[in-house]
C-alpha cells in the first residue's frame, strides 16, 4: 500500500520535512493548556518520518502515527525508539483507514490534500464520529492562491477551496482557524504555500 513517491522522499539521507514539529502542532499545545480537560490520545494522519507525533509523545500524549509510506513508518518508528520515546507507528491511508476506538485528538498536518473532493465528506464524518465528546481536531490543507505556482511534487493532491476546511466544523466550537502563507523548505527546495488551518472542539455530550 506504500506510495512510492512517498517512499522515495523517506528513504533519502537525513528527514525530508526536518526534525522540528509544525506550527499547527504547536499551535495545539498551546491551545489545549486552557481547556478544562487536558486530552491524551491523538492520532497524527500522515505522520510522515515522525516529527509532529514524537512532540506530542513527548508531551504526555498516546500517538498513534498513520502513514501511508512503509519506509516514513520505519523510519519514523527508527527515530523514536533511539530518542526514548513511545510511539506507536502503523502503515495506513487516510483515504480508507478506519478508527478502531475514540480519540481525544485527531491531528494532521500537510496531508488532507490526499483526499480527493468527492470522499473528503465522508471522511471528516468518520474521524468526526470517532473523536471523543470535547475532543479536538487540528488540520490544515492546501488551498490555491493566483500569485502561488502550484506545486506538482505530488499529482495525487487536489488543493482545498478557500474556506472548505472550515466547514466541515460547522457545528463544532472553533478554537483556532485562518489562513497562512510560508516559505515551506521540505526536500531542501522552498517554495511558497498557502494553507486554511482549524482547530476546534467536539461538543459534550449532553446525554
Amino acid at each position: 500500500m506504500s506510495e512510492p513517491i512517498y517512499d522515495e522522499r523517506y528513504a533519502r539521507p537525513g528527514l525530508y520535512w526536518g526534525s522540528k514539529p509544525t506550527g499547527l502542532a504547536r499551535d495545539l499545545v498551546r491551545i489545549v493548556r486552557s481547556l478544562p480537560r487536558r486530552p491524551r490520545t491523538l492520532v497524527d494522519l500522515g505522520s510522515g518520518e515522525g516529527r509532529d507525533s514524537i512532540y506530542f509523545a513527548r508531551r504526555g500524549y498516546r500517538v498513534l502515527g498513520l502513514d501511508i509510506s512503509s519506509v516514513g513508518v520505519r523510519k519514523a518508528g527508527q527515530r523514536a525508539r533511539r530518542l526514548g520515546v513511545n510511539v506507536r507507528f502503523v502503515v495506513g491511508d487516510i483515504r480508507t483507514y478506519r478508527l478502531k476506538h475514540r480519540v481525544d485528538v485527531v491531528f494532521s498536518s500537510g496531508v488532507l490534500n490526499n483526499l480527493p473532493r468527492r470522499i473528503r465528506a465522508a471522511r471528516f464524518e468518520h474521524f468526526q464520529a470517532n473523536t471523543a465528546p470535547g475532543g479536538i481536531h487540528a488540520m490544515n490543507a492546501d488551498v490555491p492562491k493566483p500569485y502561488i505556482p502550484r506545486q506538482t511534487t505530488n499529482p495525487q493532491a487536489t488543493p482545498f477551496r478557500s474556506g472548505e476546511l472550515l466547514g466541515y466544523y460547522g457545528d463544532w466550537q472553533i478554537l483556532d482557524s485562518g489562513q497562512v502563507e510560508f516559505v515551506s523548505r521540505s526536500g531542501g527546495v522552498p517554495h511558497r504555500k498557502a494553507m486554511d488551518v482549524v482547530i476546534a472542539r467536539k461538543p459534550e455530550s449532553t446525554s
